[in-house]
């Protein structure tokens, strides 16, 4: 006979033999007892879950000859046949070769067929999912009233992908993944019936790789069987599934919390020339900061169910990070997961991530922001020379003569509402003046990592965001400027939609609603257009002859400059009307000397 495998030799004849799923073995057991049964049966699940195996369980227990009886017997004609594969009267059906609308129509017309042996024809169709839209629109009527003694089974991993009319005709049934200590239960028990020997450690590593498959996990059980005749060892199971030691793992962790890249660099250039597999490195980092945020409560005892061997490793590090920063590392961990799948040099990709993983842990900027921080140490003697001018103005202002009393007392009564005004309104100013307060200064500390929140959020929000200056904060009022070369950014991230994402960001971190108001910074274009009319008046100015005038004609000529700068600004014309009108001919006698000769 043809070697089989362990999956094949050992598929569970009966209900009570298999591992977990007991919802379903148990509604199936007392269906069949009672002899109530379903035309259509929907299997739903993982892989390598026991959707094929009940399928055939269920099609022995209709034909068994004890038929009805929640189990069939294993020891009649018909239930040895289909255990066999003999039996011409259960059909099974891959529907992924077998997806087009020609094989549906055969298997429609073959229904019409009395069952050769059998009680009833049962026809299993694997991957239903793979049905094309005509051969599940064909198949409708048949599976919906099939004839007489005929029961369909579908079985399938993506049931969102089949037609919510197929699933409605039938009776669905979801099997869920296996617990590590039920498929550890169950390599235990193939190992005592085959007769091998091997470490508990091991054991629970093949559960713990098998991600709730039972099918995967003895696969994994047969490659260590031929790796190892003798005794099975977790050295043995790491070297075929491609696992990271724990130690090493340890060592990792050990140099991302110690802040030691050197260390963490070169434990990684161990494990990708070693050939380890690194998804499983980056799952079991993943692993090992998620559980670091499980706190033990010391009164109720609570410990947690699964350490997969970690657990010195989790008891040694509990509590020596914070929870936000743990939090941010496995986020990070998950993206990087997300990133080897499609590296082409994951070795690059593994030291980067362990770069950010340590500017996570411990809270630290990028070079972008040390920069930043640098250019803001530089402006605070500035901010400190101009505030000594404040109180230096302040103390001039103290030392002036106050008003005489009897206006001081007049003005008392009726002065006392702009005394208060201008006083909340100093208030107000001071407090514009003086953002230094802890909450602003945590805004602009954490700057840079609200900018990047947003854009995990949504990119386009951040890209308007990012040329922004945090400049205030009023009460809860977040104020941005702009520069004026960013209009169109300021313009876009006051839209609803962009602005609400940042209040909501900026809420969240502040713990207090905040609203946000963006302004472009105009001081430079103001600068620009006074320098252009400054430079206008140099050039009217030198149309004029370059002799002073008389000291006695000094007065009216510029009085008459100066009525000549009234008339020009009071003007409709703005700017554009600024230039001085020509001097009238007694201003020009007055500025030559000249005397009236002739008027006529």
């Amino acid at each position: 006979m043809a070697y089989l495998s362990l999956y094949r030799r050992h598929r569970p004849l009966a209900f009570t033999e298999m591992t977990g799923q007991e919802h379903i073995t148990r509604t199936l057991s007392n269906a069949l007892g009672s002899g109530r049964l379903a035309h259509a049966y929907l299997f739903c699940g993982p892989r390598g879950t026991g959707k094929t195996t009940v399928a055939k369980i269920l099609a022995r227990a209709v034909n068994c000859e004890k038929y009805p009886a929640p189990e069939p017997c294993g020891m009649c004609p018909p239930c040895e046949n289909i255990a066999a594969g003999a039996s011409m009267d259960v059909i099974e059906m891959d529907a992924a070769s077998n997806r087009g609308i020609d094989e549906i129509r055969e298997l429609r017309e073959r229904t019409r067929y009395a069952s050769a042996e059998s009680r009833f024809k049962v026809y299993i169709i694997d991957e239903a999912h793979m049905l094309t839209t005509e051969a599940c629109n064909a198949f409708l009527k048949t599976l919906e009233e099939p004839p007489q003694n005929v029961i369909f089974i579908l079985a399938t991993t993506d049931p969102s992908r089949l037609p919510a009319t197929i699933v409605s005709r039938c009776q669905r049934f979801d099997f869920h993944l296996l617990t590590v200590d039920q498929i550890q239960q169950r390599i235990e028990q193939i190992l005592e019936q085959e007769s091998r020997r091997s470490d508990q450690e091991a054991v629970k590593l093949m559960a713990r790789l098998a991600d709730g498959s039972l099918r995967d996990a003895l696969g994994i059980l047969e490659q260590c069987s031929s790796y190892s005749e003798e005794h099975i060892s977790a050295e043995h199971v790491r070297i075929v599934t491609g696992a990271t030691m724990t130690e090493t793992i340890e060592a990792l962790v050990k140099a991302a919390v110690e802040n030691d890249p050197d260390s963490g660099l070169e434990i990684i250039e161990q494990v990708v020339y070693s050939g380890r597999d690194l998804q499983l490195l980056v799952r079991d980092l993943t692993f090992v900061f998620s559980r670091l945020l499980l706190q033990k409560d010391r009164d109720n005892g609570l410990k947690l169910v699964h350490g997969h061997g970690f657990e010195n490793l989790l008891s040694k590090y509990r509590g020596k990070m914070s929870r936000d920063l743990l939090m941010e590392a496995v986020e990070l961990l998950h993206e990087v997961a997300h990133e080897l799948r499609h590296a082409r040099f994951p070795q690059f990709i593994l030291e980067v991530s362990f770069i950010r993983l340590l500017r996570v842990l411990h809270n630290r900027p990028k070079t972008a922001d040390l920069e930043a921080r640098d250019q803001l140490d530089k402006q605070e003697p500035e901010k400190a020379v101009s505030a000594a001018s404040t109180d230096e103005r302040a103390e001039a202002d103290k030392l002036v003569d106050p008003e005489p009393a009897g206006v001081k007392g007049a003005n008392d009564e009726a002065g006392s509402s702009i005394s208060e005004a201008s006083t909340i309104a100093g208030r107000d100013e001071d407090e514009e003046l003086s953002p230094e307060s802890d909450l602003f200064a945590r805004l602009k500390e954490d700057w840079p990592r609200i900018i990047q929140e947003i854009k995990k959020k949504q990119k386009s929000t951040a890209a308007w965001l990012e040329p922004a200056r945090l400049e205030d904060l009023r009460g809860r009022l977040v104020c941005l400027r702009y520069p004026p070369e960013y209009t169109i950014h300021q313009l876009r991230i006051m839209e609803n939609t962009h602005r609400k994402l940042v209040e909501e960001v900026l809420s969240a971190f502040c713990r207090i609603p905040i609203n946000i108001k963006a302004d472009f910074d105009e001081s430079d274009a103001e600068t620009e257009t006074g320098e252009n009319d400054e430079g206008k008046e140099t050039v009217h100015t030198e149309n004029y002859p370059d002799s002073p005038p008389e000291p006695d004609q000094q007065d009216h000529s510029s009085s008459a400059k100066q009525s000549q700068k009234e008339e020009g600004t009071g003007s409709a014309g703005g700017k554009n009307n600024k230039q001085k009108t020509p001097p009238s001919a007694e201003e020009a006698m007055q500025m030559f000397g000249g005397e009236l000769i002739n008027p006529d």
